[in-house]
Order: C-alpha cells, then sequence, then structure tokens
C-alpha cells in the first residue's frame, strides 16, 4: 500500500489495520442490509401466502382460519424460512457492532497515540495522510469521535 506521505513500518501496519477493520466494518453493514431486505421480502411473501390460502377462504371463522393454519404443513416451512432471515439479520447486526467497536478503538488508539508513532517531520505533513484517508478510504483521524 503506498501511502501519501513516507511513514515507519510500525506506523504503516497499523493504518493498514485500521482499513482492514474499516472494510470488514463495511462488508458487515452490507450483509446486514441485504438480510434485512431479504427478511422483509419473504415477511412479505409470507403474509401473502397467508392472506390468499387462508384469509380469504375462511374470512367469515376466525376458527376455521386457525384450523387451516394448523393443518397446513407450508406454514410451519414459512416460518422458519421467515424464523432464519430474522435470525440472520440478528446474526449480522450483532457482528456489524463488534467489527464496529474494533475499527473505532483501533482508530482513537491512533488517534491518541499519533504524535509517538509520527516522527517530527512527519508530523508537520500529516493533514496529508489524514485528508488521504478521509477521501480514500472514509476513515477520520483528526478526532475520536465518529
Amino acid at each position: 500500500m503506498i501511502f501519501p506521505i513516507d511513514l515507519d513500518e510500525v506506523t504503516k501496519v497499523i493504518l493498514q489495520r485500521i482499513i482492514a477493520h474499516k472494510k470488514e466494518w463495511d462488508d458487515m453493514k452490507k450483509r446486514m442490509k441485504w438480510s434485512f431486505i431479504l427478511f422483509l421480502l419473504s415477511l412479505t411473501l409470507f403474509g401473502l401466502y397467508i392472506y390468499q390460502h387462508v384469509v380469504i377462504p375462511n374470512h367469515t371463522s376466525i376458527e376455521r382460519m386457525i384450523g387451516t393454519m394448523i393443518d397446513d404443513g407450508r406454514i410451519f416451512w414459512f416460518v422458519a424460512f421467515v424464523g432464519s432471515f430474522g435470525w440472520l439479520v440478528s446474526f449480522y447486526k450483532k457482528k456489524s457492532e463488534k467489527a464496529e467497536q474494533d475499527f473505532h478503538a483501533l482508530r482513537c488508539e491512533f488517534i491518541q497515540k499519533s504524535s509517538e508513532l509520527l516522527q517530527e517531520e512527519t508530523w508537520k505533513k500529516r493533514h496529508l495522510l489524514f485528508t488521504w484517508m478521509k477521501e480514500t478510504y472514509d476513515i477520520q483521524l483528526y478526532h475520536e469521535h465518529k
């Protein structure tokens, strides 16, 4: 990886780890988003199935609707299918939160120790590095806040 200013190996490794953690966090956010979309789609399809095969034919009696739902074996598989997407959303949400915490912890540690990590001549040019990181990887290194 080529940085816009000359850096020592330790700083390069730390910045590469920050970039890797950011990519992992972005990947988890994307997976969570797509699993949520699939969950909503499957929930909608399940609702349509219930409406067409249970509600419309048995609209006069709630007891018949419940009986039809119990007797229809496909409803169990639909519930399992929709539930699995719900679980997947939950799984990726936890993974995304963990990746976000790891990324922000590493980023904040770099910000706190940047005066020690960057040598005097590099410290004067740090704004070039920080601007490049923000533009290239959307990683803000000026302040610790998110």
